[in-house]
């Protein structure tokens, strides 16, 4: 199964250039509702409903890095809200090569993230959480059928109002993960931790043969004729040396016949 990313041209850049993308933590992510659907009951006697999901909030969104992916690389809203306003770069990378699919890797591997909207949250349905539970999450705690529930709505629910996305989540427990160590062999990075505008970013290295596709925006090339962030010569040296890779590069144009995108093979590529 191949799933997309939506990016900048530089991010894009990076990416290709490092073989590594970035996981973010929950609280860092654009929807203000992230990790609020467990649906915990209140109950007499016990803490309550909102003080569970404040609790679980506060160590899921610390413990866990999220990548978010998607079905559709040309989704016109998607380009606009995170493709650089249709100046971006889609890439596209296999599950299964790229290890987002492995169960030992991930808590919630691709084919398990794929996200649930709904109109309502889920409400007065779930026990709420024990001391011994809540300090599971970010330890032994797994996607498995004892946490399911837990999981699931911490990480896998948003509101019907982002359906568009189609949106498809990775989940890897960073607290578990080594940040750069060396083999035998030298030096190996399995995970780097950045800062980008003071938010910290798990980049973890993916395959050079797990990118399978590439898809440039409609206006990518406003980085050049309006002064944008890399200049003309700069690009296309850049969009050469994509085009030289064992990748499908696509330049995407609205269709005009109806109010889709449509890619065609791109010129850049030999």
């Amino acid at each position: 199964m191949i799933l997309y990313k939506y990016m900048s041209f530089g991010a894009a850049r990076k990416v290709i250039d490092t073989l590594s993308l970035g996981f973010s933590c929950l609280e860092d992510l654009n929807d203000p509702f992230e990790c609020t659907a467990f649906g915990f009951k209140d109950s007499e006697g016990s803490i309550s409903a909102k003080t569970a999901t404040d609790a679980c909030r506060n160590r899921f969104s610390r413990k866990y890095g999220v990548l978010s992916l998607t079905r559709q690389p040309l989704n016109a809203l998607m380009w606009s809200h995170y493709g650089d306003s249709h100046q971006g770069v889609v890439l596209g990378f296999d599950c299964d090569s790229a290890g987002f699919s492995d169960p030992k890797s991930n808590v919630i591997p691709s084919q398990y993230g794929e996200m649930i909207y709904s109109a309502t949250k889920p409400h007065n349905d779930l026990l709420v959480i024990g001391e011994n539970e809540l300090m599971d999450i970010g330890g032994s705690l797994r996607f498995d059928s004892n946490a399911f529930n837990l999981m699931k709505r911490a990480f896998l629910y948003k509101s019907l109002e982002w359906a568009y996305e189609e949106e498809v989540r990775v989940v890897k427990n960073i607290g578990e993960i080594p940040f750069g160590y060396h083999t035998g062999g030298g030096c190996y990075r399995e995970c780097n931790k950045v800062t980008v505008s003071g938010r910290p970013l798990y980049c973890f290295d993916v395959p050079e043969n797990s990118l399978k596709e590439i898809y440039l925006g409609r206006h990518l090339y406003r980085n050049v004729t309006k002064g944008g962030s890399v200049a003309d010569e700069e690009l296309k040296g850049v969009l050469q040396s994509w085009g030289e890779k064992d990748i499908k590069m696509m330049q995407c144009e609205p269709d005009v016949h109806s109010w889709n995108l449509v890619a065609k093979p791109s010129i850049n590529k030999s």
